[in-house]
């Protein structure tokens, strides 16, 4: 008897030490959540109704018929909405909810204010969507809830149905085992069980779920150990926020919070009563009874959940006649496979940018650049676009990069032709060639030798032969197969020919090269070959947005970006490596080529654009030897778009820049809101009239004249011959032609 005893109290004090050191400090190991950039709401904002219908559908905000009370509603009309949003913990503060309006003209914000005090508003920020999570190894998910904060009548409803006597048991109710027992015998089969919620907590804690009687006893005992040492609500806390209730794939669902978003898309305490009876009745099975899968065991079950408190008075029968005639709709949209090229960008980045050790830490609260709207209209663009282009062919790839030039941030990637595919990631690694996409760099490093190139400096298409340091001789072609003589720089981007832009960059040098890459952003090391003076060198998707970037950015480099701010659990921001912003490119020199970007999609390679788009853009089309790369990288004034089409085996597609990639570049900035691309002449930049054929100057009605930008000083001197623009008929005779 006495080694018994002294074996039992061992083995008590062993199972007391693992409950109090479970509970003591952070109880749970939490996964990093992601969120979407919050949407921005202020007078002059580009915004169309389509687009804020959007972004609250994405939110799950519940549309109702009368100005919204609660948070995670609104009302629309017309261009007109009434919005209620949800508080938030955002990266510079908690901002509390808000009950606003908000106009819309056309494409703009033109009002918003207090929806009550008729006060102008300066700025609302909506909550931001969740991405997804960065989770532990063991695969549970769960969003923390304080007691205080969850609904009354929540609580009072999980108490009726889970365990009434919940604050008069001391971890183990006798009485509700006894009435199981009786109940159990009776049915001839286990129907009732006499589980208190604290023993269902030790369970889903400490035990396994084996039905012997072993863990039953262990179960027993460590539920009145726990009691010992805690109250009543932090058990009921710890239980709110343990509770299993369902799988996302490998993500486990713990707790009501989590719960809560993730079948019904808002937070705990907008639940409505038949949603808080679905939830809560998941608690006797979470498989069995899951709205997704089984949705009449659901409804059934959250009906039984219902009569149960209307029997102990807790909701008039009226109320639950009226909870139970309510369709069960659940959203249940999987997190964990949205944006899949994006996470994959954050978790890089997030490595790149902050230290180490500060990533450790659990539950921290990851806030970054992406736009929904933006991610989905690119998503849409892609899906709608490849099987169009992939004619009878299979396996046909795009990526898309999508950045915000002016900070650098990227709003959207998708890294295959199914966007939500986690695999190879196209957008960051594919290494393809750029072809034509690498003029504008050439070009650039040539206008900033001001007092060698101009945009009317004279090049020469005529046959080039180069025999490489191999031996092997390298003789490019235009596409037309057509040799054009004598051609002005600006003619010869316009019209993207080869052998001009080989010839001058061989004239300038591969090293020149290298360094204007550098300068706008890239640390591509070129390989030595003069075939690279037309792109014949592989780049990805993101690293010709960083390219770009610079041109759209008015010469400024930043590197891109996917991640805002990272909070820890407790909301405090962890320090971040400096971002650094430079320009190293000559503002004169950048003006030019944009200039010339701008005209391409006006009269050049990439024409269609002036037809298909009401506002004005600047871009490139790149098409690699054989076809075998389709590329377009373009700009407004606020956004930034990089495309490539092609197939991972590097068989041709068929396809240029222009027939394969822009078609997908344009149908995506067709269906945002932008503001058009502004061609910005410094001080030292003006516009000069000169003879197109010959580089000299000219007159606005002479023929062949074009107005270019020309660095003051390097215009030239000399004027050639001014031959007549023609009479009126011949112009009315050039539109038709």
């Amino acid at each position: 008897m006495v080694v018994f005893i002294l074996i039992a109290s061992a083995y008590l004090v062993w199972l007391d030490y693992r409950v109090v050191d479970r509970f003591t400090g952070r109880i749970w190991s939490l996964p990093a959540r992601v969120y979407a950039r919050p949407l921005e709401l202020y007078e002059g904002k580009k915004l169309t109704v389509d687009e804020l219908l959007f972004e609250l559908n994405n939110l799950d905000y519940v549309s109702v018929s009368t100005p919204p009370s609660r948070p995670g509603r609104y009302h629309h009309w017309d261009d007109h909405f009434e919005i209620k949003t949800r508080a938030f913990q955002f990266w510079d503060g908690k901002e509390d909810s808000h009950t606003i309006r908000v106009d819309i003209d056309g494409d703009t914000v033109s009002g918003l204010y207090d929806l009550y005090t008729q006060k102008d508003v300066s700025l609302v920020r909506l909550d931001p969507a969740y991405i997804t999570g960065i989770f532990p190894s063991h695969g549970e998910d769960r969003i923390l809830v304080k007691l205080e904060d969850t609904p009354e009548i929540f609580r009072e409803m999980l108490i009726m149905v889970e365990d009434r006597r919940f604050y008069e048991h001391h971890g183990v109710d006798l009485k509700s085992i006894a009435r199981a027992l009786v109940v159990n015998i009776k049915a001839g089969k286990t129907v009732q069980g006499g589980s208190t919620i604290t023993q269902q907590l030790v369970k889903n804690m400490f035990l396994t779920s084996d039905r012997n009687l072993w863990r039953k006893i262990n179960e027993a005992l460590m539920s009145v150990l726990l009691e010992l040492h805690y109250g009543k609500q932090q058990i009921l806390e710890t239980y709110l926020n343990e509770v299993y209730l369902g799988q996302d794939s490998e993500r486990a669902i713990h707790g009501f919070g989590l719960a809560s978003d993730f079948y019904f898309g808002k937070a705990i305490t907008e639940l409505d009563l038949d949603q808080m009876a679905t939830l809560i009745g998941m608690v006797k099975g979470a498989s069995y009874y899951n709205p997704v899968r089984n949705p009449q065991r659901s409804t059934q079950r959250r009906n039984v959940v219902l009569d149960v408190v209307q029997q102990q008075g807790l909701i008039s029968p009226q109320q639950a006649a009226l909870q139970k005639q309510k369709q069960l709709v659940v959203t249940s949209r999987s997190n964990r496979a949205r944006y899949p090229a994006f996470v994959n960008l954050v978790k890089r980045q997030l490595v790149r940018d902050y230290a180490a050790e500060d990533l450790k830490s659990e539950g921290l609260l990851i806030y970054t650049t992406l736009d929904p709207y933006v991610q989905h209209q690119t998503e849409e663009a892609i899906i709608n676009w490849v099987p169009a282009l992939d004619w009878n062919k299979v396996g046909l790839q795009a990526a898309a990069v999508v950045v915000s030039p002016g900070n650098g941030e990227v709003l959207a990637i998708v890294g295959d032709s199914n966007p939500s595919y986690s695999g190879f990631n196209r957008a960051l690694d594919a290494q393809r060639h750029i072809g034509s996409l690498i003029k504008p760099v050439v070009y650039l490093a040539a206008v900033t030798h001001k007092e060698r190139y101009t945009l009317g400096s004279v090049l020469s298409d005529t046959r080039l032969r180069i025999q490489g340091e191999d031996k092997k001789i390298w003789e490019p072609e235009n596409y037309d197969k057509q040799f054009h003589g004598d051609v002005i720089m600006y003619e010869a981007l316009l019209k993207s020919y080869n052998i001009p832009a080989a010839r001058l960059g061989l004239e300038l040098g591969l090293a020149d090269i290298t360094s204007t890459l550098k300068k706008l952003g890239s640390d591509k090391v070129i390989p030595p070959y003069p075939s690279v003076t037309l792109g014949a060198f592989d780049m990805s998707p993101f690293e010709m947005a960083r390219v770009y970037q610079t041109f759209a950015a008015n010469g400024f480099n930043s590197s891109l970006r996917s991640v805002r701010a990272v909070l820890d659990a407790h909301a405090n921001p962890l320090q971040r490596y400096e971002l650094d912003v430079n320009r190293d490119t000559d503002p004169a020199a950048i003006s030019l080529i944009n200039f010339v970007l701008h005209n391409v999609t006006q009269s050049g390679t990439a024409k269609r654009l002036a037809e298909e788009l009401d506002f004005a853009v600047a871009g490139k089309t790149g098409t690699s030897d054989d076809l075998n790369d389709s590329w377009f990288a373009g700009f407004s004034g606020d956004k930034l778009g990089v495309v490539w089409v092609g197939f991972d085996d590097h068989r041709t597609t068929g396809l240029t820049g222009s027939s394969g990639a822009m078609r997908i570049w344009s149908q995506l900035f067709k269906s945002i809101s932008t503001t058009p691309f502004r061609a910005e002449m410094p001080a030292d930049v003006h516009m000069v009239w000169i003879d197109r054929e010959s580089g000299l100057l000219s007159d606005k009605g002479c023929e062949n004249a074009v107005e270019l930008p020309f660095i003051k000083g390097s215009e030239p001197a000399e004027s050639a011959e001014c031959a007549p623009g023609g009479s009126p008929l011949d112009w009315l005779k050039n539109i038709f032609k």
